[in-house]
């Protein structure tokens, strides 16, 4: 119970803000120690989990891509495609962010090279930072790099986690179209919704005059041009992850070293002394910590025990069926963050099909619904990521979260719930 307490508080400051995010990690740990409440190795297990060299080696890649100039030569590049067309920039991010989908299986390096162009483009278009522009272009650019892409199958960790334990305990066999086809609808509305909600922040702002319009034809330096082709080579090997078997972490941190690297000319020498904040790191190993604690404790089967009785799934009540399952998802996903929510929401699929009368896959799909759809952004540790790398205050991401997820319920599950009775899912 007292664990249980702390980890509730903790999520409500990480929330809120009400202390900085490294202070709550740190109060969090000791606070772990000191009730005994996991070995020291699942308290600090976040920092030797692939998220964590992920973010450590995004925020070392950012910097780079920020300090030589290459996320500007790139925004410049857009920007002579899009002129100062607020409208165009949002649809051309968003698409991007779904569009790297298809090549990189995991969301975190995605971010690492979607922020720092849409912060750079937010600058070459004229927006100050914290200006309602740059807030919105680095808002599209996080949210469409992730929420939307859950519609590709080995484009987020959750689902790859989510569909492994589902052939593990109920022999189903991944399809990469047969997901796609359940988890279209609800997609197409978050793309949608957000692209929508995006536009309406800055109706106000005054155009870039034309005479202050940047020169995309301004040659890339050296240093630009080799980080270009760093990037791109670990662009192929996040892309063909699957033929090589290299985790995405592992990749991210050869490129950190690179970046490093004094010969480089990438970073000044004492870069992770003066300008890398290495704080979002610790946060997420704590996000990571919260959740391995509560999986050691049995904290996160006794909630989904304790509420699945209270659902009233029964046979027959399809559509209330629906609404129930990826409420509970949500809730679940909340409580353990995206990536640990399969963990404990894949074996109570079964018993849930039992209930309702569904097929085990059908339940497992309203599952996946319900893990991605945040209500704050801390339920998504690339978001996090994405706000150590762009100006998003929490309030307005967390605002944009909220109406996407009510787009989800209103528009997104009732779409949903038509179109799998035509493909036959229900």
């Amino acid at each position: 119970m007292r664990t249980t307490v702390i980890s509730g508080l903790a999520i409500v400051f990480f929330a809120t803000r009400i202390l900085p995010e490294t202070l709550t990690a740190i109060l969090c740990f000791l606070a772990f120690l000191a009730l005994g409440s996991a070995p020291p190795e699942v308290i600090f297990s976040g920092f030797t989990s692939s998220g964590f060299w992920l973010i450590f080696s995004g925020l070392i890649i950012g910097a780079a891509i920020t300090q030589t100039g290459l996320g500007t030569q790139i925004a410049t590049r857009i920007f002579a495609r899009t002129g100062n067309s607020y409208q165009r920039v949002v649809v051309l991010l968003s698409l991007s962010g779904v569009g790297l989908g298809l090549l990189v299986p995991s969301t975190m390096p995605r971010i690492i090279v979607m922020m720092p162009v849409a912060v750079s483009l937010a600058a070459t278009m004229g927006y100050k930072t914290g200006s309602r522009g740059q807030i919105g272009l680095a808002i599209a650019a996080a949210t469409a790099t992730l929420l939307p892409t859950y519609a590709i199958l080995t484009a987020n960790l959750p689902t790859i986690v989510h569909y492994s334990a589902l052939e593990t305990l109920y022999g189903i066999e991944p399809s990469y179209g047969k997901y796609l086809l359940a988890q279209l609808p609800v997609n197409i509305v978050r793309l949608g919704v957000l692209i929508g909600l995006v536009l309406s922040l800055t109706k106000a702002e005054p155009a870039l005059a034309p005479q202050d319009a940047p020169d995309a034809k301004s040659p890339m330096t050296p240093p630009q041009t080799r980080l270009l082709f760093v990037l791109a080579i670990a662009i192929a090997f996040w892309a063909s992850d699957g033929i090589h078997g290299i985790s995405p972490a592992w990749v991210a941190l050869g490129v950190a070293a690179v970046v490093l690297w004094p010969a480089s000319g990438f970073l000044a020498k004492d870069s992770m002394k003066t300008s890398i904040d290495m704080s979002p790191a610790i946060f997420l190993a704590a996000i990571f910590g919260l959740s391995a604690v509560a999986r050691y404790l049995g904290i996160d089967a006794l909630v989904a025990n304790a509420l699945i009785p209270r659902l009233g799934l029964t046979a027959g009540s399809d559509f209330q069926n629906f609404y129930s399952m990826t409420g509970f998802s949500v809730l679940i996903s909340h409580f353990t963050t995206a990536p640990a929510a399969p963990v404990v929401l894949a074996p109570l699929a079964g018993s849930m099909a039992d209930a309702t009368g569904w097929p085990v896959f059908s339940v497992a799909m309203v599952q996946v619904i319900g893990i991605s759809t945040p209500l704050i952004p801390y339920q998504a540790p690339p978001l996090i990521v994405a706000m150590s790398l762009a100006y998003m205050p929490v309030s307005t991401l967390t605002r944009i979260c909220i109406a996407l997820a009510i787009g989800v319920a209103v528009l997104g599950l009732p779409l949903t719930y038509l179109w799998w009775q035509v493909i036959g899912l229900l």
